[in-house]
């Protein structure tokens, strides 16, 4: 393994832009426009086709469905969001530099890795999940796969202290600066880079341009709920570093 990079490199689209039009193209190629790539939700329907879906289930006519239950035809019949829930293969249609597929469905992960492996975009995509024992599974049923391991609750910040051999990243939530403070999500992003793994930060309910700053330099890349938010963010702060280090100089 390749040692992490010591500064921030990449910003991806968390489910392209968060809000009512998440994981789907509109969120996606409005993500591109500013982010070097998207993060999005992979599952599997009845009939097998991998789709870019949150949540297993939802709510419709009074009753609630499961995505794996049903075909894609229903799934686009039923949904909220109807025609805009998006296959796999319309995702890789917008030729993204960067994905994270974040697999939220076991029977998801091989056909996952198979579809990459025809389109030769393993490079190019990393596979993450917050069940430590599919990522495990990831590694094992395809070891040249860049896969990462997501923090969600307490217990994954207790395995991911201990990651499995293979592991490329650990994805890391800024929330948890609620709890263990600034200090000790740095000393925490340190620990992981001695590890030899890359740093991915993503937000839940957190005030990205405020927070991102005080530990970018320890990411490779910021999963950003508004990706030409924080971009704009960042290049401002970026160039009233560089004009400090200026003043005063012929």
């Amino acid at each position: 393994m390749t040692p992490p990079n010591n500064e921030f490199q990449l910003i991806l689209g968390h489910r392209g832009f968060r809000g009512h039009l998440e994981n789907t193209p509109p969120a996606f190629k409005r993500a591109l426009r500013y982010a070097d790539g998207i993060e999005f939700d992979v599952r599997l329907t009845r009939d097998g086709r991998l789709v870019a879906l949150h949540s297993g289930e939802f709510m419709a006519d009074g009753r609630t469905y499961r995505v794996d239950e049903l075909t894609y035809r229903e799934l686009t019949r039923l949904h909220p969001l109807g025609k805009l829930v998006p296959t796999l293969k319309m995702v890789l249609k917008l030729s993204p530099r960067v994905m994270n597929a974040d697999v939220k469905d076991q029977k998801a992960l091989s056909p996952l890795i198979r579809k990459l492996e025809r389109k030769n975009l393993l490079e190019r995509t990393l596979i993450s999940t917050d069940d430590l024992g599919l990522a495990v599974s990831a590694i094992e049923e395809c070891p040249d796969c860049k896969v990462g391991f997501s923090i969600t609750r307490a217990l994954n910040l207790a395995l991911s202290l201990r990651p499995p051999s293979g592991l490329y990243s650990i994805h890391v939530p800024l929330d948890l600066a609620r709890y263990v403070g600034t200090r000790g999500l740095l000393t925490l992003l340190r620990l992981y880079r001695r590890k030899g793994l890359r740093v991915w930060l993503w937000n839940y309910e957190m005030d990205e341009p405020s927070l991102v700053p005080k530990f970018m330099h320890l990411a490779d890349a910021v999963i950003s709920d508004d990706p030409a938010r924080l971009k704009r963010f960042i290049s401002y702060r970026r160039t009233e570093v560089e004009a400090t280090l200026y003043v005063g100089k012929e």
